[in-house]
């Protein structure tokens, strides 16, 4: 029998579609069931939600507490009663981007304390809302590196059979090539193989490398990132007994896993890894988050401000994130000793 797990949902942006993704994937009474849920955010925008798209859940409200009791009966909501103005639903807010970013934060203290949280999910943001409330982050990869001081922390999007991470993250195309090094290529195989092994329960992880270059600088002939930087990092990572092979064309590369010959690939930059996965599986992949003391996962897609009010949100990449979630805290060998710190809770007023 598997172990029940409790997973955090942070309801993201109030503009988009982040408590109707989450309510509307939580209909699913198989996934409902399959961990102890804790939502974030300000429950005031949820019964109007709940009418519109066809839902009654019964909430364990947390609304002012000093110890975190979690129902495993309903699931729980803690309303931190954030959300004072009227929401401009479909637009960039700094209101909004400043909401967000405290259902994050409560989380990172929840989790902070050792807590009985075994992961978290996080619906979408808008990163410039973020910015506009003085939260200068590029999302909620940087965001949770800073608060969790994690050094190392790769995005990994997956879907079905197919997985890919990332070396560099959300920086200027023009600058890749200089943050494409020995070290942060080495860094990523060596967090792929530990993540796989631990929460996906493959022992030896089948890792293929992309090539930074077209054809993987073609010996030499369109550049010579791959033979100073990424091939170092191989050599090294084999000599630790890891899988891992390439560095590869890109261009060829995910039909390959797609047919099952590798578990995952790394690629060298955000439109090079994001762009197979997201013509392939829009409405179905995760992102998440290695590096990470703790398991995150969160939709492969944006706030859709365009979808927001309208009951036309797909939840399909919510559901999948869920999911996931649950999987890898399932999976996650478990801790012989867990610290437990009541975190107070303030309740704010409407």
């Amino acid at each position: 029998m598997k172990k029940k797990v409790n997973i955090g949902i942070t309801l993201g942006d109030p503009a988009g579609i982040g408590a109707e993704i989450t309510l509307k994937a939580l209909k699913d009474k198989k996934l409902r069931e399959s961990a102890t849920f804790l939502l974030i955010g300000d429950y005031g925008t949820i019964t109007h939600l709940q009418r519109q798209i066809g839902t009654s859940f019964n909430f364990h409200i947390i609304s002012d507490i000093g110890r975190l009791s979690l129902s495993e009966e309903m699931i729980n909501f803690i309303n931190l009663g954030n959300i004072t103005y009227n929401i401009p639903y479909g637009k960039i807010d700094a209101r909004c981007g400043k909401s967000a970013y405290e259902y994050i934060n409560m989380a990172c203290l929840i989790l902070r304390s050792q807590q009985s949280l075994s992961g978290l999910v996080t619906a979408p943001i808008n990163k410039e809302a973020l910015n506009l409330a003085g939260h200068h982050f590029q999302g909620h990869t940087e965001l949770l590196a800073q608060r969790f001081n994690a050094r190392y922390v790769r995005m990994m999007f997956t879907a079905e059979n197919l997985k890919i991470v990332l070396v560099t993250i959300h920086i200027p195309l023009k600058d890749v090539p200089i943050a494409v090094t020995k070290k942060a290529v080495q860094d990523t195989i060596f967090t792929v193989h530990r993540t796989l092994n631990t929460y996906f329960k493959i022992k030896k992880p089948r890792i293929a490398v992309c090539g930074l270059n077209p054809h993987a600088s073609g010996g030499g002939l369109f550049g010579d990132e791959e033979k100073k930087q990424i091939i170092p990092a191989l050599i090294n990572a084999k000599k630790q007994k890891i899988n891992v092979q390439g560095p590869f064309p890109a261009d060829s590369l995910f039909w390959k896993a797609k047919q099952g010959e590798y578990d995952v690939i790394i690629a060298m930059y955000h439109d090079q890894g994001c762009i197979p996965i997201k013509t392939l599986y829009f409405n179905k992949g995760v992102n998440v988050t290695l590096g990470l003391p703790f398991i995150r996962t969160s939709p492969d897609h944006g706030t859709a401000f365009d979808l927001a009010t309208k009951n036309k949100a797909d939840p399909g990449s919510m559901k999948e994130a869920i999911k996931l979630a649950v999987e890898m805290a399932q999976n996650k060998p478990r801790d012989r000793k867990k610290k437990k710190i009541y975190v107070p809770i303030k309740k704010r007023t409407r």
